[in-house]
């Protein structure tokens, strides 16, 4: 038997986090956190109208700023200690998937205080017991998907590795998606939330068995990426193009796309082991990965073939790996993401002691029965200077 529970309230369109209101009437919410990154919030409008719902409401708050991308667990324990000490009782994740991530976490330690660090908690997620407190997320970076479940990816400040936790009683309960609030966002973090709404469709569909209605909503979501993602680029404040992309980010990752699915997240496995080392744009770092770890997998399994080359004659109108290959990499160029890693400011250089790191975190952290595969892939990664 298949199950299937989407949680959160989509408010959905221009100015639909004033449908808050009447949402919060009903909650009886005492005092809230707001969570935000450095800076990039202050530009949409999204904080102003927030703290407006808030005061019509008469919700007391306090603000927290300064989420980093790839959150870290030290700011996360400082939030923690924070929610503890003002007697929080909702979170108002208000930016992109970085700032969600760290609002689930916070919200799950703040009423399962005994753990040493958030680290502690990423390794050990089942000794949290009690549900955590309510997360509502305001996106402002379209991408990531985190508004629609229990998953945060931290990073440890301390031995850079980066690892993903789990708990779905932390999924936030409202989602306010308003696409205009994306209109600011710059054409590098853009891109990088479209590759990562990307890769999220293909990781659910390079598993080994497909349900048939599955693998077409996959395909009818990474039209609609291919589709806009140029637009995006080229016309920031497009409201139809943001919209679209907004939506598709978000059902790409509410359990539709994997629904009676195998799943591979290897890359996802990669990519968290080079941005917890260099500490590089997500969505980049997927898109730098991604040809490669598809042409290593297709050489060494025929149903990975077999399964790229469908991809490829069903939306690439491709009938090879390498022409399947080639069409993916100059979508990554068209829309001025890396396929090399001198393209990362943040990559002074790639050796064979970087290589090695990668390998063991991508084992640790992932599958220890592709240990070959990712071998394979970093260091092919490593040649392409």
């Amino acid at each position: 038997m298949e199950t299937l529970k989407i949680v959160p309230k989509y408010l959905f369109g221009k100015n639909a986090i004033f449908g808050l209101t009447e949402e919060l009437k009903n909650l009886n919410y005492k005092k809230a956190l707001i969570l935000t990154g450095r800076s990039s919030y202050k530009a949409n409008g999204s904080f102003d109208h927030l703290v407006t719902v808030l005061n019509d409401v008469g919700l007391d708050y306090f603000h927290f700023e300064g989420i980093e991308p790839n959150p870290k667990h030290t700011t996360i324990d400082k939030c923690i200690e924070l929610a503890i000490s003002e007697e929080v009782d909702v979170i108002f994740a208000l930016g992109g998937g970085s700032v969600v991530d760290a609002s689930k976490v916070i919200a799950v330690l703040t009423k399962n205080n005994h753990y040493k660090s958030s680290w502690d908690y990423v390794l050990k997620p089942n000794n949290a017991k009690n549900k955590g407190i309510d997360v509502i997320s305001i996106i402002t970076l379209a991408g990531t998907g985190s508004e629609n479940n229990g998953f945060s990816v931290i990073s440890n400040a301390t031995t850079k590795e980066k690892k993903s936790v789990s708990n779905p009683l932390a999924t936030p309960i409202i989602s306010i998606q308003d696409p205009s609030y994306t209109f600011s966002v710059n054409a590098w973090h853009s891109a990088s939330g479209i590759f990562d709404c990307f890769s999220h469709l293909l990781e659910q569909y390079f598993g080994k068995s497909t349900f048939e209605w599955t693998k077409e909503y996959i395909f009818a979501n990474i039209r609609v990426l291919i589709n806009y993602a140029k637009m995006i680029i080229l016309r920031p404040t497009h409201y139809d193009a943001r919209a679209n992309f907004f939506w598709t980010s978000t059902m790409a990752l509410n359990g539709l796309a994997s629904f009676n699915c195998e799943t591979d997240w290897s890359v996802h496995t990669i990519e968290h082991a080079m941005s917890g080392l260099w500490d590089i744009t997500h969505g980049a770092g997927l898109a730098f990965i991604t040809p490669t770890y598809l042409k290593v997998r297709a050489e060494n399994e025929k149903w990975f073939n077999d399964k790229l080359i469908e991809l490829g004659r069903k939306i690439f109108r491709t009938q090879t790996v390498d022409e399947t290959v080639n069409f993916l990499t100059d979508f990554i160029k068209s829309i001025n993401l890396p396929v090399r890693w001198s393209e990362f400011d943040e990559i002074a250089n790639f050796t064979d002691e970087d290589a090695t790191f990668l390998l063991n975190h991508s084992v640790r952290f992932g599958d220890p029965n592709l240990k070959d595969v990712y071998e394979k892939v970093i260091f092919a990664l490593k040649e392409k200077k």
